[in-house]
C-alpha cells in the first residue's frame, strides 16, 4: 500500500512540475546538442552528442523517456529533484526517467553519445528505477553463448540488447523499432520472399518501420551486437 501511494504521489508531482515548466523550459528538441531523428504519435526519438568536456543546456522532456548511454567514459547527469549521477563505464546503460528536466555533462575526452526515446503514452513510476543510477538491462551472457537477448519494458516501450552469432537470426514483431548498433553490423532484414541488407557502423542508429514482422540475420563474419527499442 505504501509503495502504491508513493508511486501515485511521485507521478502526480512530476506531472505538476512538467506543466509548470512547460511554458518556460527549453524543449529537448530545441537544445543545440540534441537532434530529432523521428517523431510520430507514439514516440520522439533523439540523439544527444556532446564534444569532450561539453555540457548541454538545462532542458525539459514533456513525457517520460528512455535514455541509452552508448559511449564509454565519464559523464554526469543531473535530473530535476535528484543528486547528480556520475557514470564511468565501458558498457551501454539504459535508464527510464520520469523527471521532466535534466542537464548532461561530458566529463571525458571523447564525444559522448546518447539515444533518447520519449514515449507519448503513460508510464507508471517503478520504485526499482530508484535514482536513475542503475542500468535497466539485465546481465547478459557475454561470450558464454554465441547468441542471446536480454530485455526490459517500461510503459509501451520494450528495449532489448542482443548478440547474434554469424549466420544466426531472430524474429522481430510488427511494431516499429529503433536499431542501435553496438558493433559494426552486417544484417539481412527479411520478410516473406523479400530481403535487403542493413550495414551500420558501431553507434549508428536506424529507424525500422513497423507494419509487418521480419527476421534479422547476421550475414557478417563476426558476432553482431545491438539494441532494439520497440514502440
Amino acid at each position: 500500500m505504501r509503495t502504491t501511494l508513493f508511486a501515485s504521489v511521485f507521478f502526480f508531482a512530476v506531472a505538476a512540475v512538467a506543466m509548470a515548466q512547460s511554458a518556460s523550459c527549453l524543449d529537448v528538441a530545441d537544445e543545440s546538442h540534441h537532434q530529432l531523428l523521428f517523431q510520430n504519435q507514439d514516440v520522439r526519438v533523439l540523439v544527444l552528442e556532446l564534444p569532450r568536456l561539453a555540457a548541454s543546456q538545462s532542458h525539459c522532456h514533456s513525457r517520460p523517456y528512455l535514455d541509452i548511454v552508448v559511449t564509454n567514459g565519464k559523464s554526469s547527469n543531473t535530473v530535476e529533484g535528484s543528486a547528480p549521477v556520475t557514470r564511468d563505464g565501458n558498457e551501454p546503460e539504459a535508464h527510464f526517467i520520469y523527471s521532466p528536466m535534466q542537464h548532461v555533462r561530458n566529463e571525458g575526452m571523447t564525444t559522448y553519445r546518447e539515444l533518447i526515446v520519449e514515449t507519448m503514452h503513460p508510464a507508471s513510476y517503478q520504485t526499482s528505477d530508484g535514482a536513475y543510477d542503475t542500468d535497466l538491462f539485465p546481465g547478459d551472457l557475454g561470450t558464454v553463448k554465441p547468441s542471446w537477448t536480454v530485455s526490459f519494458s517500461r510503459g509501451a516501450i520494450t528495449a532489448s540488447k542482443s548478440q547474434l552469432a554469424p549466420g544466426a537470426q531472430m524474429e522481430i514483431s510488427t511494431p516499429a523499432h529503433v536499431l542501435l548498433a553496438l558493433t559494426d553490423l552486417e544484417l539481412s532484414q527479411t520478410s516473406g520472399t523479400s530481403a535487403h541488407s542493413l550495414h551500420l557502423d558501431a553507434q549508428e542508429i536506424r529507424i525500422l518501420p513497423g507494419g509487418t514482422s521480419f527476421r534479422l540475420i547476421n550475414t557478417g563474419k563476426n558476432p553482431a551486437k545491438f539494441i532494439l527499442v520497440e514502440f
